[in-house]
């Protein structure tokens, strides 16, 4: 057999450059499967929230009464957060992909390390469906937005709790000493500094929308406001939620999209935390924050289902 003959596979084992681009278009074409998967979660939380819009709306296409201003407003916050919330998360779950699975330097696809990888984007986009479904006009109308607030809570709750999992998961023993994972290091390093911001951010986001909704929902639901007066929490959430957004978005994406020189974009606070003690310290505080955050969840009781139906209708 000469060497023009040789197999593919053969030739791409003889030349590791070759094999590594092999292994990189493997996991493109991975990677594509499981964003068509996440496509579809999320563009059945679009119609479903899309349709719950067009359901409110219906009643003055053909009446013509119209409701109060506010009401017009507050409507379409909420219907901003999901979408641009959604838009985020979803760019930062396939993004993920594509830079664990499928570019150079090459991390070494680990089975169980890539189950826990799927649970982790799977659990990440879940709460959406919850948010579509919780914008629905017989939701609304009945209990207001409290399932709404309650179905974000969840997202940056559940997201909170995963990070503290990968932080242990990506912990040396771990990584090395249990599953003999292999990812590049600077898969780990870019990552690490990630989770640390997110850890901070969102658990203080939670912290302060906790904590404003407590207040709030002393006297009556502030979830489901009869009067503009009463609908002050409802646009302070819309406004923090969308403030997050853009702190998320703006902050990360040097670290989604690398650029070419770093030092001609404004990083912090990310850049601030990429020392190993500043990042450690930050890791402690985001872990306070969660555990702070975990004891106000307790205290509201938001999974009351009972409780809060009755108290919002």
């Amino acid at each position: 057999m000469t060497e023009t003959d040789m197999p593919a596979n053969d030739e791409a084992a003889a030349d590791p450059t070759k094999l590594t681009a092999d292994l990189v278009r493997q996991g493109e074409r991975t990677v594509d499967n499981l964003k068509r998967l996440f496509a579809v979660v999320f563009a059945l939380s679009f119609g479903i929230a899309g349709n719950g819009a067009y359901t409110k709306l219906k009643p003055v296409l053909l009446s013509g009464n119209s409701p109060p201003g506010w009401l017009w407003v507050l409507n379409i916050e909420m219907m901003a957060v999901f979408l641009v919330t959604a838009a985020v998360f979803y760019h930062q779950s396939v993004k993920f992909l594509d830079i664990r699975y499928a570019k150079t330097p090459l991390s070494e696809a680990h089975p169980w390390g890539f189950a826990v990888d799927y649970i982790q984007l799977v659990l990440t986009a879940a709460p959406f469906f919850l948010m579509a479904n919780s914008l629905g006009h017989e939701v609304t109308n009945k209990v207001g937005y409290v399932w709404y607030f309650a179905s974000y809570v969840v997202l940056l709750g559940f997201g909170l709790v995963l990070l503290v999992i990968s932080e242990v998961r990506h912990s040396r023993f771990i990584r090395h000493g249990i599953w003999g994972e292999r990812i590049a290091p600077e898969e780990i390093e870019r990552e690490s500094l990630l989770r640390a911001y997110w850890m901070v951010m969102n658990g203080t986001i939670l912290m302060i929308l906790l904590f404003g909704f407590w207040y709030s929902s002393s006297r009556t639901c502030s979830a489901h406001p009869r009067f503009v007066a009463d609908a002050w929490f409802l646009y302070a959430f819309g406004i923090v939620a969308l403030i997050r957004d853009y702190l998320d978005f703006r902050w990360a994406w040097p670290f989604l999209y690398p650029i070419a020189d770093p030092a001609s974009q404004v990083l912090a606070p990310l850049t601030w935390m990429a020392t190993p003690r500043r990042r450690s310290l930050c890791i402690t505080l985001g872990v306070l924050i969660v555990l702070l955050d975990g004891w106000m969840l307790y205290t509201l009781k938001l999974w009351d289902f009972a409780h809060w139906s009755a108290y919002c209708s």
